[in-house]
């Protein structure tokens, strides 16, 4: 099984509400690794190829998030996000990735055990 089914499988065992405040925490950690495609101390871009592709990704799981909220999310889209994100050919972006993910479940779990989440 591969590490993106894997994770899809972790994302869909979520409460709704667990998985709204996932996909927030990993819209902005999507944020953040998009910042590595700047060349640093300037407005240029080192990758754009890769801030449009995270500004996709961003995009998908703006979308989730908001489908989650209306109670219009389909099982199929919640699971698409995981391989969206860490089905990645390229390492520098699969890097990127797999940080953003594991950030988001870090703010997750850090929620969930100060109670701003219950269980």
């Amino acid at each position: 099984m591969a590490e993106y089914e894997v994770q899809e499988e972790w994302l869909e065992s979520l409460p709704s509400l667990h998985q709204i405040i996932f996909l927030t925490a990993l819209s902005n950690a999507l944020t953040v690794a998009g910042r590595d495609s700047y060349v640093p101390q300037s407005e240029e871009l080192e990758h754009p190829a890769h801030l449009r592709q995270i500004n996709e990704i961003q995009h998908r799981v703006a979308a989730c998030t908001y489908e989650l909220l209306t109670n219009e999310s389909t099982e199929s889209f919640r699971r698409s996000i995981a391989h969206l994100v860490l089905d990645q050919s390229d390492q520098r972006m699969l890097g990127n990735m797999q940080w953003a993910w594991k950030r988001a479940k870090e703010n997750l779990l850090r929620a969930s055990a100060h109670g701003a989440v219950q269980q």
